[in-house]
């Protein structure tokens, strides 16, 4: 196995298990944006003590401040805001599948700022895919159960950020900066973002008492995101914004089985079928030869 090729399989199940433990707060009472301000909070914190433990501290410049608000705004405020939401109120299933349409969102922005070629092939796993999304997202709204729709359909901004991050990262990633260094500071800077919304949804600073629980559940989360981004900006780093993108298909199955094995969710023969037109649409989207 070629180093990208595991470090996207890692990423994509560190993905799909942080939505899970998304699922998991919400049953214990952690409101979305408190677990996901905490987890970026956390996370943020781990990786900067390891890159300063490197030599390797996040640079101050305007250029380095701008980078970390944008990739914290894409890549952690917005998608884990909007997808611990969809965890909590629809199912983690439902909010681990909107992840597989990123790779064909993030192909169509790259080669949109010529940072990839367009193909014909690729064109038609476009098309493929977003059938494929189509079928879930009808399957999602026709089974919503007393969940607001338009949590579903917001469901769908989740790989629109992460494309948008994926593309943006590529574009602007500072000269000299060291991986560990800018996960750090996006993290941090994610949960800047988060803060608002923290008060806007009147959460108080969380009881991290061993009796709730909730202390557990959030150091797990944290370990867990610290571990993601690491992997997740190398794997930028080695593979670009396509391939990273990746992640998106192998995060929605990883999602869905541990949805279905741990909660008991149930996965519909229509969510299957979209999930498999996406993927193909994700095989034709995928170049042909991997990054080593």
């Amino acid at each position: 196995m070629s180093t990208a090729l595991a470090l996207l399989v890692s990423v994509g199940f560190l993905i799909a298990l942080t939505v899970n433990l998304a699922k998991g707060a919400a049953a214990i009472g952690i409101a979305g944006p408190e677990f996901a301000f905490w987890m970026a909070l956390g996370a943020g914190v781990v990786l900067l003590a390891l890159a300063a433990g490197r030599g390797e501290r996040p640079a101050l410049t305007r250029e380095h401040l701008v980078y970390y608000a944008l990739a914290g705004l894409l890549a952690v405020a917005a998608p884990n805001y909007i997808g611990f939401e969809v965890a909590a109120r629809a199912g983690a299933a439902y909010a681990s599948v909107p992840y597989a349409l990123s790779p064909l969102i993030t192909y169509a922005l790259a080669v949109s700022v010529r940072i990839d070629a367009p193909s014909g092939r690729r064109i038609a796993g476009l098309v493929l895919g977003c059938v494929g999304t189509a079928l879930v997202v009808a399957n999602m709204i026709a089974r919503a159960d007393g969940t607001s729709p338009a949590w579903l359909l917001a469901a769908l901004l989740v790989p629109l950020s992460v494309a948008f991050g994926n593309v943006h990262r590529t574009l602007y990633w500072p000269k000299g900066s060291a991986p560990l260094a800018l996960a750090a500071a996006m993290l941090l800077a994610g949960a800047l973002w988060l803060s608002p919304f923290m008060a806007v949804n009147g959460t108080q600073l969380l009881d991290l008492g061993p009796a709730s629980g909730a202390g557990a559940i959030i150091a797990a989360q944290v370990g867990v995101s610290a571990l993601m981004y690491v992997l997740y900006f190398q794997l930028q780093r080695v593979a670009g914004p396509v391939y990273l993108s990746q992640i998106g298909y192998v995060a929605a199955g990883f999602g869905v089985a541990i949805a279905v094995a741990v909660f008991a969710e149930t996965v519909t023969l229509a969510m299957l079928a979209g999930l498999a037109l996406i993927a193909g649409g994700v095989f034709l989207v995928t170049p042909r030869r991997s990054p080593a």
